[in-house]
């Protein structure tokens, strides 16, 4: 069945299944019940017991370089991001292009312009959300550098400091968990790509992109050796 543009039934499947998975694989990591089981709540923890250490370390200038290390990732990608768009954007106007070099492989069902250009406004989207993370994660990742200026000194005493930390740990991992939101856009804009040869391959791709990023997340080496114990 042929839906507007030249597409069919089959395209219209495989894109709601690629915005299905990819919202399956955010609920499973950052709300599900399983969400305490992934990488980034280990490394939660261990940004608790960083800033317990912020609080009591005082003005060291240890904390300001790692958090500026940080930050210089989160920037770095938000540049890409934009360097991406404005390539994406450049590929709108080379649609007749385009579609010729598709049509050269087998199993190609990108054969009109238009479907090259909404094609490409997809991906353009996929990135601009990606940029929108990475920009709210420096900004973030820029709040808690002042908050860890602003540590209570003098008079704090533990329970007030514990607090401190608490506070600094849990808006730590929200900048965190929107860097790594923009960071796993990549990986769908990657299954997305493959939308310009078929919807098989699209579908193929978005189930391949989900388990890699649930192998990270849950059945990571990393994870593995964090969780055990030292002795």
């Amino acid at each position: 069945m042929q839906i507007p543009f030249g597409f069919t039934t089959l395209d219209a499947v495989a894109l709601l299944n690629f915005f299905g998975m990819w919202y399956g694989h955010f609920y499973a990591i950052n709300r599900s019940r399983w969400r305490n089981r992934t990488i980034t709540a280990a490394m939660t923890r261990m940004r608790e017991q960083w800033m317990l250490n912020v609080v009591v370390r005082g003005d060291s200038p240890i904390d300001a370089i790692i958090q500026n290390g940080l930050q210089q990732g989160v920037l770095f990608f938000a540049s890409t991001t934009v360097l991406l768009i404005g390539g994406l954007v450049a590929g709108l106007g080379a649609a007749d292009r385009g579609v010729a070099v598709l049509q050269s492989f087998p199993m190609t069902t990108t054969s009109t312009a238009i479907q090259w250009e909404m094609k490409i406004l997809l991906m353009i989207l996929i990135f601009i959300m990606a940029f929108f993370k990475f920009a709210w994660s420096y900004r973030l990742f820029n709040y808690i550098l002042i908050m860890i200026g602003a540590v209570p000194q003098g008079t704090a005493d533990e329970a007030k400091l514990t607090s401190y930390a608490k506070k600094l740990t849990l808006l730590h991992a929200l900048a965190s968990k929107h860097f790594t939101t923009g960071l796993n856009t990549y990986f769908f804009a990657l299954a997305a790509f493959a939308w310009f040869v078929n919807a098989w391959l699209f579908m193929v791709a978005t189930l391949w992109v989900v388990l890699v990023l649930y192998r990270r997340a849950f059945r990571a080496e990393f994870l593995r050796i964090l969780n055990t114990p030292t002795h």
